[in-house]
């Protein structure tokens, strides 16, 4: 059971720095943007991206790579993989505030409305499309670094 989530990781941590680098590496490989449009055509793609990232992110905590210690063993996959699952969660947001998902939400202004969760939401999507070349090569590196050292503990 380790070994599968260990490579079901290093996949999903591949497809969320593909999908984080389409923006910069697009114009070069057509693959990431064909990646980005299957993930973006749907709300049950990024509703199930979501879920096994979350389902992901339980079993690397509980269940890591030996010698690695429960909760601590394989810390910066479990950091990259829920940095992924941000990503498709304010992706989601985003496409169904523009109206991307069937229909559109129109907001009020900031006096009619308390702040919500999707605000916060916002702004760490921001804050990921700021630094997304970054995050695309960190976890590129951290997926790739975890491949080769499976044991490594906090690797």
């Amino acid at each position: 059971m380790m070994y599968q989530t260990y490579l079901l990781v290093i996949v999903y941590m591949l497809l969320g720095a593909g999908l984080l680098l389409v923006d910069e590496y697009g114009g070069h490989y057509l693959l990431l943007i064909r990646l980005r449009n299957a993930v973006g055509s749907g709300l049950w793609i990024q509703l199930v991206l979501i879920l096994i990232g979350l389902l992901l992110v339980g079993l690397k905590i509980f269940f890591p790579v030996p010698p690695g210690p429960v909760l601590l063993g394989d810390l910066v996959p479990v950091f990259c993989t829920l940095v992924v699952v941000m990503y498709h969660v304010t992706q989601m947001v985003k496409g169904n505030q523009h109206g991307a998902f069937g229909r559109s939400r129109r907001k009020g202004t900031a006096e009619e409305r308390p702040p919500t969760d999707e605000d916060m939401l916002g702004k760490t999507g921001s804050l990921i499309e700021l630094h997304k070349r970054n995050l695309g090569f960190l976890i590129l590196g951290a997926s790739v670094l975890h491949f080769m050292f499976p044991g490594a503990v906090l690797l």
